[in-house]
């Protein structure tokens, strides 16, 4: 993007693979099909995000909101945080990173399907659960993401992007986090 384009505020939508194999784990043992914070794996979210123009202090951060929706009906999550960019090559290729505190709808814990004096359909339901939703261990998680963006036009980006969501541990010892990567077209606003 020009200069100009580079100081606006933005939008973007993106389409984001939900719940990937996190970085360099190798797939699961025998007999297991996810590992723990891969119960969701699969689904597609849809991410709205929002950025003011840079500030002018602190490396230019730009403050952001974020709403990433589940089309499958798993966890979806809204988040307020900061994004710092650096342009090389013209302006034409941006790389980004952010950290962001987000709230979601998912389970802090799903409830266990063992619990003495369960139904068996209740039982079956909770077994459900913890087979296909992850179990956050708080409602309250970072949001630390990067994205590497490409000018199209003097308004128009594409991103490739990364979001991690976890409490790193903090609020309770169940803490699988979730990645997710896709691609968001960005538009500066403004003239």
């Amino acid at each position: 993007m020009p200069a100009a384009a580079q100081e606006r505020p933005e939008i973007a939508i993106g389409l984001l693979d939900h719940g990937v194999r996190k970085p360099f784990r190798a797939a699961p043992p025998t007999g297991f099909d996810l590992y723990e914070g891969e119960e969701e794996r699969g689904s597609v979210d849809v991410q709205l995000v929002y950025r003011t123009a840079p500030l002018g202090f602190a490396l230019k951060p730009r403050l952001t909101a974020r709403l990433q929706v589940n089309t499958e009906g798993g966890t979806n999550f809204a988040s307020l945080g900061a994004e710092w960019r650096q342009h090389v090559l013209q302006g034409r290729v941006y790389g980004q990173i952010g950290i962001g505190l987000a709230v979601h709808d998912g389970y802090r814990f799903t409830p266990d399907p063992f619990a003495p004096g369960l139904a068996l359909a209740e039982a079956l339901r909770r077994l459900e659960i913890e087979a296909t939703r992850t179990s956050f261990g708080s409602r309250v998680l970072f949001n630390p993401n990067l994205s590497v963006g490409v000018t199209l036009s003097e308004r128009v980006a594409v991103e490739a992007a990364f979001e991690h969501f976890s409490h790193a541990a903090l609020f309770s010892a169940q803490n699988p986090g979730i990645n997710n990567i896709g691609l968001r077209l960005v538009v500066a606003l403004g003239k």
